[in-house]
C-alpha cells in the first residue's frame, strides 16, 4: 500500500538524520528529500516536523517490545490481568536502554522542555495502541477500564523516565539500571496494591524479563 510505504520511508529517513543532526537539525523540505517524496506526501501524512519525531520516538519504543518478545498480543497464555501485560512491557529489561536514548538524544541544549514533551506524546500514543491490544486480548473487560488502567500506568511510567533522567542523566551502568528497576517496581506496586498500603516491591524483580540478567 503506497500510504504504509511513504509513512515508512519518512520514518526510517527522519530516524537516519536524528542519528546523524540531533532532532532540530533538519527541516521538512530535508526529510522530504532525504526520504524522496514531496514536501507535500510528508504534511499528508505529519501536520508538523515535531509529529514525525514524537513517531520515531514512538516507534522505539514499540521496537523494545518486539525485540523482546513481549509483544501485548503475544503473551503466550502467561498473563491473566491486562496489568500483567502492561507490566511485561515495563519492565522489559530494554526499556532503560530507550528512555536514556530519548532523554539524551532529543534533549539538546536549550531543548529540553521540547524533548520531554516529545516523550510524554510518545508514550502516551503507545499507550492508546496498547488499549487496542487489549481490548483484542481481554474482550469481557469495559473499553472504560482498560483506558483508565493504560492512562494510569503510562502516566506513572513517564513520572519513572522523567525522574530517571534527572537523577541519572541516562547514563547506563549497573547503579542507573537498578535505580530504574526501583522506581519502576515502586510505581508498578503502586498501581496494583495502593498507595501507602504494604505490598511486595519485587514485582518487576520476580519478571521473566529480569531472569538471567
Amino acid at each position: 500500500m503506497r500510504k504504509a510505504r511513504h509513512r515508512a520511508a519518512l520514518l526510517a529517513a527522519a530516524r537516519e538524520m536524528i542519528a546523524e543532526r540531533g532532532p532540530a537539525g533538519f527541516t521538512t523540505d530535508d526529510l522530504a528529500v532525504r526520504a524522496g517524496l514531496s514536501r507535500r506526501t510528508v504534511f499528508n501524512h505529519f501536520a508538523h516536523l515535531e509529529d514525525v519525531v514524537v513517531a520515531c520516538a514512538e516507534a522505539e519504543l514499540e521496537a523494545v517490545v518486539l525485540a523482546a518478545g513481549r509483544d501485548l498480543g503475544v503473551a503466550a497464555g502467561a498473563h491473566v490481568h491486562p496489568l500483567d501485560d502492561l507490566e511485561a512491557l515495563l519492565t522489559a529489561p530494554d526499556v532503560a536502554d530507550v528512555i536514556s536514548r530519548l532523554g539524551r538524544v532529543f534533549a539538546a541544549p536549550g531543548r529540553e522542555e521540547v524533548a520531554e514533551r516529545i516523550r510524554r506524546q510518545a508514550m502516551r500514543e503507545f499507550g492508546t495502541a496498547a488499549v487496542q491490544r487489549l481490548r483484542e486480548r481481554y474482550p469481557a473487560t469495559p473499553v472504560v477500564d482498560l483506558d483508565l488502567l493504560t492512562t494510569s500506568v503510562m502516566g506513572g511510567a513517564d513520572v519513572v523516565a522523567s525522574t530517571w533522567l534527572r537523577e541519572t542523566g541516562g547514563v547506563l551502568d549497573p547503579a542507573s539500571r537498578a535505580r530504574f528497576h526501583e522506581l519502576m517496581t515502586t510505581h508498578l506496586g503502586f498501581v496494583r496494591h495502593g498507595f501507602g498500603t504494604d505490598r511486595p516491591r519485587t514485582t518487576a524483580a520476580s519478571s521473566p524479563s529480569q531472569k538471567g540478567r
